[in-house]
């Protein structure tokens, strides 16, 4: 027999939907079967489907260890489980290091279940950081992330967070900073300010007078004089901001398949198998934030850093 006792988040609810999710990985017909043959008892009364279950309410089991380990909701997760990469979470946000290749959000229902925003999801309700019955709310990032760029997205668990957030990258009081590979030499820092929209067809940006302004802060950190390694820093934030402004200043992104530059990016991939932009979000520095205060001038590094240095390292010798 295994006892167990009614804790507040799971009071209030029918008996029969408890065991579903108390029993994860119980199959329904073995939960009703099971309560048919009145081997659950709650507070020594014998325990019907729908009977109300309350906080401290007690609940005896009368199932084997084997079947109870079996059926119980796993609660020991890691974010690994999840294909979570965590840089920070507290109880409002969540840093995630996104993979390059992995959709921020899914693009159509094929994606669904494969995507970070879905990990995510999966990662704060089965660990009970965030409600599933609230049907007002759901945890959701506040930046996002090309396929095929990795790096740093920001999460929110709440909706005062999420508010606080949204305001705050409206208000550039998050500091957004990309590492990126170009092919060139870049001996100085400089600014892209130009005007951009979407040329829908083909899912590329194109300049136009009419268009969203986007300005970004370029930096080189270190040039063998045929590749450079840049800072970027992000002033506004939109769709291939940084590949087409590199692109329009002739200093495009190696393995970039949309704006780069196909003879180089030819050689990169037969020698180091580079196919897609060498683009990696990489750092971000909270400013004051309403509600959030306690992260101000705290920093966040990607833990992708390392492997952009060493592919750089690789590339230059070339």
């Amino acid at each position: 027999m295994i006892e167990i006792v009614i804790e507040k988040n799971d009071a209030d609810q029918r008996f029969d939907r408890f065991l579903r999710k108390y029993f994860e990985n119980a199959p329904l017909s073995v939960i009703q079967k099971n309560i048919r043959k009145k081997n659950f008892k709650i507070n020594n009364k014998r325990a019907k489907a729908d009977t109300f279950v309350r906080e401290n309410d007690k609940i005896k089991m009368y199932i084997s260890d084997e079947n109870y380990n079996n059926w119980i909701t796993k609660t020991d997760f890691k974010p690994s489980d999840f294909k979570l990469d965590i840089v920070y979470e507290d109880d409002n946000i969540i840093l995630m290091d996104k993979e390059s290749g992995l959709l921020t959000h899914s693009a159509n229902k094929n994606d669904y279940g494969n995507n970070l925003v879905d990990f995510m999801l999966s990662y704060l309700y089965k660990t009970k950081q965030v409600n599933k019955a609230d049907k007002t709310f759901n945890p959701a990032v506040v930046n996002r992330l090309d396929r095929n760029t990795a790096g740093i997205v920001i999460g929110a668990k709440n909706s005062l967070a999420l508010r606080s957030l949204n305001e705050a990258i409206r208000n550039d009081k998050i500091e957004k900073y990309y590492l990126t590979i170009v092919k060139g030499e870049v001996k100085e820092s400089f600014t892209i300010d130009t005007s951009i929209e979407k040329n829908e067809n083909r899912n590329k940006i194109k300049s136009s007078k009419n268009g969203s302004r986007v300005i970004t802060h370029f930096k080189p950190l270190e040039s063998n004089g045929q590749y450079s390694l840049l800072e970027c820093k992000l002033v506004t934030g939109k769709t291939h901001q940084i590949r087409f402004s590199l692109a329009k200043n002739n200093t495009p992104i190696i393995g970039d398949r949309k704006y780069g530059d196909k003879k180089t990016n030819k050689i990169l991939n037969d020698k180091l198998g580079i196919d897609n932009q060498i683009l990696l979000a990489y750092k971000i520095i909270f400013n004051d934030i309403k509600n959030l205060e306690y992260l101000k001038s705290q920093s966040f590094e990607s833990k992708k850093k390392n492997e952009l240095i060493r592919l750089k390292d690789k590339v230059f010798k070339l």
